[in-house]
């Protein structure tokens, strides 16, 4: 079952929730209506418990998202008000905070350019389909990417200088060969793809998933010894103490008895 506003889709399937920017005639740019409905949703998503797992996605097979919406700020919002009667609030939340400690996954579809590209990279995973095309071409119209700074934490430097500065897209085939898509699937097939790294993330341990992205993230942050006893810290309940919730014998049991290991909640 879909809700929400026609802008952004949303639906639950199990455990997971697909959010689907709904502007295919705009090749799904990103409006301020756009900035204002993408941290309601993620934080959404965020705070349901019985959410696992998120996949973000456009409309259409054209484009993933073209990025900002420039004939927005030209022609006024598309809705009717006047132009930029929404444009300070906007600005504001250039990038909003799109941060969770739950698995993400952008099933990309076609163009993922500068806004875009910056939706997927705040993404976990990148699925995209074999017609998708990659870019942040933000430098034809002196405008910035600043989220560019970024880039060196998914793609290697000569990469992001060559899309940055020289600001030249690349073919989803490129994306997955430097690393920033984890896998190429045949046009149409992305959201099923995506979906299959969903529902099977939703069999792991929850607690154990959490834990290992909040390291894999804060190694940017931290001393290699502070990230050591940081890690030692989001594991707290292995080994099994009295007074912990989360079952930390579970996956010795499952691998011991020869069986898939049934992921526990925390509940604190």
């Amino acid at each position: 079952m879909l809700k929400g506003r026609d802008i952004l889709l949303t639906e639950k399937r199990g455990h997971i929730y697909i959010m689907t920017i709904n502007r295919e005639e705009r090749r799904n740019a990103i409006s301020e209506e756009l900035l204002e409905r993408i941290p309601e949703e993620w934080e959404y998503f965020n705070e349901d418990d019985d959410l696992w797992v998120a996949i973000f996605t456009g409309a259409g097979d054209i484009a993933f998202s073209a990025g900002h919406d420039m004939k927005e700020d030209v022609e006024g919002d598309v809705r009717g008000g006047k132009r930029g009667s929404h444009k300070a609030a906007a600005r504001r939340r250039a990038h909003p905070d799109m941060m969770t400690w739950k698995p993400t996954i952008a099933a990309i579809n076609g163009y993922c350019l500068a806004g875009g590209w910056w939706l997927a990279q705040h993404c976990d995973i990148r699925i995209a389909a074999e017609h998708a095309t990659f870019g942040m071409p933000e430098v034809n119209w002196n405008l910035p990417a600043m989220f560019g700074a970024q880039h060196e934490y998914v793609i290697s430097i000569g990469v992001a200088a060559e899309m940055l500065l020289w600001g030249r897209s690349i073919t989803a085939q490129r994306a997955y060969e430097i690393g920033f898509v984890n896998k190429v699937v045949p046009k149409g097939k992305q959201l099923e793809e995506a979906l299959e790294w969903a529902e099977y993330m939703c069999k792991l341990g929850q607690p154990s998933v959490r834990a290992h992205k909040q390291g894999l993230y804060q190694r940017y942050r931290m001393s290699p010894s502070d990230l050591t006893n940081y890690s030692r810290d989001l594991f707290y309940w292995y080994p099994p103490k009295p007074g912990v919730v989360i079952d930390g014998t579970e996956g010795a049991r499952a691998f011991t008895e020869g069986r898939k290991s049934v992921g526990s909640e925390d509940k604190r």
